[in-house]
Order: structure tokens, then sequence, then C-alpha cells
């Protein structure tokens, strides 16, 4: 008995060390991805290679070299971490605003539903210049144009989500809080915000994806230097578009393998002990009862000693943040203030929508006479093109992948072992299947354009996949249990019990997917491969073509827009308000 108590010890010393190192190791490696990244970044603007440098082979050091791979790795996931953090922050404040004020919440939701479908070209196309001017002649101001263009592919999806989630929170969870007296401060972190975790964890999974894809187009700048230039940071997605442009298969190869090794990295080490570490905080009845997710690093963690000591530093932070907190608010009668300044909520909307209509009509003008106005004839024809692929991808896309969502979705063993394939397969983006499409292409197959549809559904599929898994994992157990009892058959399962279940998920799939849709057309109807380059007629084709042309990409941009806002007023608002009056718990 003793020598089994000895080697009891033993084994728990041994992995209280094992966690201990890995719990330093994972502080070390994301401080040292951080700290190296911004040495590296305060430098010239000029020492970036441009473009037509990089269009040919350096004997000496050239840039697709396989050993650059690790360097622009971690420039990358410097870039993803830092886009991922103003993502939250932005989630979080505005998310918030919308679910608290409904008149926050009319500004807030038309804007973020209509930033979600602009392609990325058109955010890049009006802010580049104005975000290389924070630090001119810094490589900063580059650097500041990728981090901006991964957080609008991931910010709209978390806080759609944050704001999804909130809205559908079971009565009597908050008749709970209201019964414990807890002040709004109290209520949104020690109910909404537990509440809210699992699927929004779910949805920066997902976030991920639309993250890799912006890279591409992101680490890449247009500057005057003093005649227009391309530039090129060091990054994944800058070595992923300098292949393209050489039609260098190998190195793409070498791209991808580099790529998903980072999101390997990143699932392993932050997302899955994530997932584990929150999966107690799903609104079940008998969560106790289930299978939670594996994590070998969350068991690890677990069991160190530096992790408890931290844990018990954040608990002591908690209990500030959440109880001591409104206690200053009260103090200094900073809610007389708010009262105050409540009184005055009608004159600040009033106020808001007149600059609103102000700035629209004044803008409208200036666009007006900036735009061509030779193309406004091909404009309607192009849009028609564009939006029957775009719509034709989205129906097939969740044809497919909310029922895949959902057979994954029923069975944990399943789960963990798809979650994470998804993962990757969702981060490639799909430039990267050009050589793929050019070489099936070239043995002869291009009738009706067959490759829009695939390209187009590779960048929206995944947002069905990992939102309608979130949707089917946030069903109470005790909901489950009971359309048991009755016997349903699979039509009557589906349309009374499932997607009105998951229905506020499944509109949040929609409206992401259109978003990604959208720039994954751009992409789908204008392929470069090397110097050979594939159009297919349409307002993706006309924007890809015309980059760099500002009068043109805002035309293509607003045609874009134009067809989102339509989107946003007759049926994503009106989805909006079904999912929150009739289909909560």
């Amino acid at each position: 008995m003793k020598v089994f108590n000895a080697s009891s010890k033993q084994n728990n010393q041994l992995t209280r060390i094992i966690g201990n190192i890995t719990f330093l190791f994972i502080l070390a490696l994301f401080a040292f991805i951080l700290i190296f990244s911004l040495m590296k970044m305060n430098r010239p603007l000029q020492t970036l290679p441009s473009e037509e440098f990089l269009s040919t082979v350096n004997k000496h050091k050239d840039f697709l070299s396989v050993t650059n791979l690790g360097y622009f790795s971690i420039r990358t996931m410097f870039r993803m971490i830092v886009g991922m953090v103003w993502s939250f922050l932005f989630s979080f404040v505005f998310g918030l605003l919308a679910v608290k004020y409904k008149t926050a919440r009319r500004i807030i939701l038309p804007l973020v539903n209509f930033l979600e479908s602009v392609p990325l070209l058109g955010f890049l196309t009006f802010t580049t210049a104005w975000l290389l001017g924070l630090f001119p002649g810094n490589v900063l101001g580059a650097e500041c144009v990728a981090i901006f263009a991964i957080f609008t592919g991931q910010a709209w999806n978390i806080m759609l989500t944050l704001y999804q989630i909130m809205e559908v929170i079971p009565s009597d969870l908050s008749n709970v809080t209201e019964q414990f007296k807890y002040n709004p401060w109290e209520k949104f972190w020690r109910l909404e915000f537990v509440y809210a975790i699992p699927g929004l964890l779910w949805n920066v999974i997902i976030s991920q994806t639309a993250a890799w894809f912006a890279l591409v187009a992101s680490e890449q700048a247009s500057v005057a230097l003093p005649k227009d230039t391309t530039l090129f940071l060091p990054g994944i997605g800058s070595y992923i578009q300098v292949a393209l442009n050489r039609a260098d298969f190998k190195a793409c190869l070498w791209a991808v393998l580099a790529l998903l090794l980072n999101v390997v990295i990143l699932n392993f080490l932050v997302f899955q002990p994530l997932v584990r570490a929150t999966y107690y905080f799903k609104y079940e009845t008998d969560v106790e009862s289930t299978t939670p997710p594996k994590s070998i690093v969350y068991q690890l963690l677990k069991n160190a000693s530096l992790t408890k000591q931290f844990s018990k530093g954040f608990a002591s932070f908690s209990r500030f943040w959440i109880y001591d907190i409104p206690k200053i608010w009260y103090f200094l009668k900073l809610d007389h203030l708010y009262r105050l300044v409540s009184k005055l909520r009608n004159f600040f909307k009033t106020l808001w929508y007149v600059s609103l209509a102000f700035v629209v009509i004044i803008c409208s003008i200036k666009l007006y006479h900036f735009l061509p106005h030779q193309d406004f004839g091909m404009i309607p024809r192009l849009t028609l093109y564009t939006t029957l692929r775009v719509t034709l991808a989205m129906i097939v896309a969740g044809v497919i992948f909310t029922p895949l969502a959902i057979w994954v979705a029923s069975d944990n063993r399943r789960l963990n072992i798809v979650q994470p394939i998804g993962q990757i397969l969702g981060s490639i983006p799909s430039n990267v299947y050009t050589p793929f499409v050019v070489l099936v292409i070239g043995m002869g197959f291009n009738k009706l354009e067959w490759w829009i549809l695939p390209l187009i559904m590779v960048g929206c599929q995944w947002y069905y996949f990992f939102n309608v898994i979130a949707g089917y994992l946030a069903i109470p157990d005790d909901i489950r249990d009971v359309t048991k009892l009755f016997k349903l058959s699979k039509w009557q399962w589906w349309t009374k019990y499932l997607i009105p279940s998951i229905l506020p998920y499944l509109i949040t799939a929609i409206i992401n997917a259109a978003g990604a849709a959208w720039n994954a057309d751009i992409a789908a109807e204008s392929i470069q491969w090397g110097k050979q380059t594939i159009n297919v007629t349409g307002l993706g084709q006309y924007i890809s073509v015309n980059d760099g042309i500002k009068d043109k990409s805002a035309l293509g941009t607003l045609a874009m827009c134009f067809m989102v806002g339509l989107c946003i007023a007759f049926i994503w608002q009106p989805l909006y308000r079904v999912a929150k009056e009739k289909f909560h718990y």
C-alpha cells in the first residue's frame, strides 16, 4: 500500500511538472511571437519587397524559399492574434449596446449586417491610404492594413453571434438573476456572458476561416513610392499570392502545409482547451452525465500548480471586476448621470438620423461625380449574374452542410474527430484551389463555368457547418428528451423540432455565409495562375479586374452593397424578429 501511495505521489508530481512546463511554454511562445514581430515591424516601408521585384526568382535568397515559412508563420500568427483581440473588443462593446438599447440596435444591426457582406477589396479600397498614413513611410502602416483586413473577416460574425445568443437567453435564468437582485453589470458577467461563451467559441473558430482568407489579400499594400507600387509583407498570405503569380505549384503546396500547421497549433494550444474548459457552461440539466470533448493541453494545465495559482489570482480579479466596479459606479453617482442622459434619448436619436441623412446626401453627391458614368449601363446585368451564382452556391452549401453538421453534432465522439478536421479544411483560402481548377480546365472541362459554384461554396459552407453545430449543442437536454416521447416522423422532427430550435443560429449562419460568398465570388470570377487569367462575366470579375482603379472598384463595391442593403431590409431584419419573438427557450 505504501509503495502504491509513493508511486501515486510521484505520478502526481510528474504531472504537475509537465503541466507547469506546458503552461510556461504556451506563455513563452505567444510572448515570443508578439515581441519578435513588434521588433521586426518598426522599419522603413521601402524595405518591403515590391511585386515587380518578386516577379522573378532571386537565386540568393528567394521570397518563396521554404526556409522563410517559419519566419512568415510568426508574422502571420501575430496579425491573427491582434486581429482577434480587436474583434473581441468590438464585439463586446457593440454587441452589448445592440442588446441593451433599442435605439443603438436600430443603428448597429443594419450597419453590421451591411458590413458583413461588403467585399474585402471594398474595405481595402477606401481604408488602405488612411491606415498607411497612420505611420507614414513605416512598415507599421502596412501591418495596420493587414490587421484591419483580418478584423473585418471575423468581427461582424463574432458580434452578431454574441447579440443573437444574448437575445435568446432562457427566461427562467433571467428570472433567477432578478430574484437575486443583480444589477445589469452583475447580470451580464454572471449570466449573459457565461451563457454565450460556448456558442461564441464555436463562432470564433468559424471566424478564423474568414481571417485566413483575408490574409492572401491583406498582406500586400499599394503605395506611392513615388509611383503606385504593390509591396508585400512577410507572411503566409503573401507567400501564397506570390506563388500564384509565378504559377509555382510546389510553393503553393508548401504554403498550404505551413498554413495547416499554424491552424493545428492554434487549435491544439488555444481552442481545444477553451472548448473543454467551458463545456460545463452549457445550459443542460444533466450535463454532468455527458462526455466532454478531450484536450491533452487542458488535462496538463488542469494539474499544473502554476495554473492553480493563476486561477486564484483570476478569481480575486473577478470578484473585484464583478462586485467592486459597480460600487465605484454608484459611489461616484454615475447612475444619476446615466438617468439624466437617458432622458435625452429622443433628442440623440433625432440628431443621429438627421446627421446620417446629411452624411448620406453629401456622400451620394460626391460619389455620383466620382463614379465612372460610362459603366453604369453594364452594372445591373453583372449584378444579376453574380447574385444568381451567390444565391445558388449558398442554397447548395446549406442543403449539404446543415444535415452534415447535425449528424456530426449528434455524437460527441464524432464531433471530437470531425471538428478539428473541419477547422483545418475551412482555413484554406479559396485561392489555394486555383492550381487544381486551372489543371482541370486545361484538360478541356470548361463547360458551364462549373468552377464558380465550388469556389464560392468553399468560402461560405463552413459557416453553415459550425453555426449549426453550435445551435444543436445549445439545445437543452430536457427539450431533446421531450421530443423522444413523441413518435415524430423525420419530416416532423426537422420541421417541428430541429429547425425551430436552431433557427437563430441558422439565421446567423446565412448572414455570415452571404458575406463570405460575396467575397469568394470576387476570387472565383477572376482566377489568376501565373500569366494566365480566367475571367467569368460578373460583378466579382469587374471588381477584381479593376482592383487599383478606385472609381471602378468603388462602383462595383457599391453595387454589391446595394444588393446587401436589399437583403437586410427584406430578409435579415424580418428573420431576426421572427427568431427573437417565436423561437427561443
